[in-house]
């Protein structure tokens, strides 16, 4: 039998202001993603925290980076151990 392994994967990033003045963070790409900072600066340093627990909580561990010029935003997971097959 085969495993199939994980690819990377693009986590686009819905980011809205509530009434209480915090920022909120949802995906559309990652069912129950929700991160919530004061600034949207600490905004975008909890979310790879986040995406990588919870691809941790499914048993798949995962090195997550903002992907540059990107709107929405967006961070890219990928698979650790993935980065020796990537071609650069």
């Amino acid at each position: 039998m085969t495993t199939a392994k994980m690819k990377a994967k693009i986590v686009r990033v819905v980011v809205e202001q509530g009434r209480a003045g915090l920022f909120y963070a949802t995906s559309p790409d990652l069912k129950g993603l929700l991160v919530a900072n004061p600034t949207i600066e600490g905004l975008k340093e909890e979310i790879p925290t986040a995406i990588e627990e919870m691809y941790l909580a499914c048993d798949m561990r995962v090195c997550v980076t903002e992907v540059e010029n990107d709107s929405p935003m967006s961070w890219v997971a990928v698979p650790q151990g993935a980065a020796s097959s990537l071609r650069c």
